[in-house]
């Protein structure tokens, strides 16, 4: 598969200046003819916020790809998703988005009404069933840091085809990060994004996907390499790229790449771009991971793991938390939702509550 990436700085989002990148990045990176072609534009909406959280794909970068398309006589264009905690009846207006497919006469669809089971290795998933009505697959993954995979990027956006609440069971299934990954590796095996344009003009460093902070990164990565893509972006981020487990899982399926010296970096020099100040999610070493098995067999250890606090004061009592928790380990008292409880015993540590929490009252220590 061809593994160029390109990559070109922006400083903003205004359509005038990321419309002529995506067409230089499109041409550098070799992708298909659009012409005639129905295509499936999927942005990454977690939840639905405001742009300035930067939780979402920025909706003039979905407004830029749009136009990119219709330059290029693309036929029939439909952006979608499905967000974990929405109803079917779900748009993006907060995040900009619906209204951008309204201001460009392009469909908006939500995942969730129309599925069909996916073969998997793991068993069979609902996936939208629109992916099959479509010729390409357009796939739009905002740059941030994730507390239980450490990156989201072209790998995990693919995992928005699955619909709404589908997405917490998975974790239930996969209680892990690697196992996680092998399940998003997979998925991507069977449905392979024809094309990804990466928002990083402003990416999320910290907390994330959902409780990070944005991070004026200003650059928009591009290619027809799901896997090439995220290599380059962790590594502009300050990740080893081979200590994410989507980028180490991928590789060994040798579908995209065999190896990360085949990947052709185009546009702006990349090593001027590598930031040293971009905050990451850092996990135990290995030689910890060894220590921790090794006192984990000692009689009345108790382990130090990363897990979900819960902070009463900034609680709305929406509840998101305890709904979307796959095991049921949350719990809340009868007489005041804002006082969380955590059942420790029964907690897979997939951080889904952390990940839905609209106003950062869980933190993950």
């Amino acid at each position: 598969m061809n593994p160029i990436v390109c990559c070109h700085s922006c400083t903003d989002y205004q359509v005038d200046l990321i419309l002529p990148l995506l067409d230089d990045i499109y041409t550098r990176t070799q992708g298909p003819s659009l012409e005639g072609k129905t295509v499936l534009v999927k942005p990454n909406i977690l939840n639905d916020e405001i742009p300035a959280k930067a939780i979402t794909t920025h909706p003039i970068f979905v407004e830029a790809v749009i136009r990119f398309l219709q330059r290029r006589k693309t036929g029939r264009i439909v952006v979608g998703e499905s967000p974990a905690m929405h109803t079917p009846n779900f748009k993006p207006r907060k995040s900009g988005i619906f209204d951008v497919c309204e201001k460009t006469g392009v469909e908006w669809v939500y995942f969730g009404k129309k599925t069909e089971k996916l073969a998997m290795p793991s068993g069979n998933t609902p996936v939208t069933s629109l992916i099959h009505d479509v010729d390409y697959f357009f796939s739009l993954p905002k740059l941030k840091t994730h507390e239980l995979m450490s990156f989201t990027g072209a790998i995990k956006n693919t995992f928005g085809l699955v619909p709404h609440m589908h997405k917490a069971k998975q974790h239930a299934f996969h209680r892990n990060s690697a196992s996680m990954a092998t399940f998003l590796v997979d998925l991507n095996e069977h449905i392979t994004p024809d094309f990804i344009f990466m928002d990083a003009i402003t990416a999320m460093e910290g907390p994330g996907p959902g409780n990070g902070n944005p991070f004026p990164l200003h650059l928009i990565l591009g290619s027809t390499n799901l896997l090439a893509i995220d290599v380059i972006a962790t590594t502009i981020i300050g990740y080893n790229p081979l200590q994410i487990e989507t980028n180490t899982e991928g590789l060994k399926r040798k579908k995209w790449l065999t190896g990360i010296d085949e990947i052709e970096v185009t546009g702006i020099p990349v090593a001027q771009f590598i930031r040293n100040d971009f905050i990451l999610i850092r996990k135990p070493s290995m030689g910890k991971m060894s220590l921790n098995i090794i006192l984990n067999r000692i009689p009345g250890f108790r382990k130090k793991e990363r897990k979900p606090v819960f902070i009463e004061k900034r609680c709305l009592g929406c509840m998101d938390c305890i709904k979307i928790c796959p095991v049921q380990a949350i719990v809340s008292s009868p007489n005041n939702p804002r006082k969380i409880r955590l059942d420790n015993k029964k907690c897979i540590h997939c951080f889904c509550c952390h990940e839905v929490c609209p106003n950062n009252a869980i933190e993950i220590k």
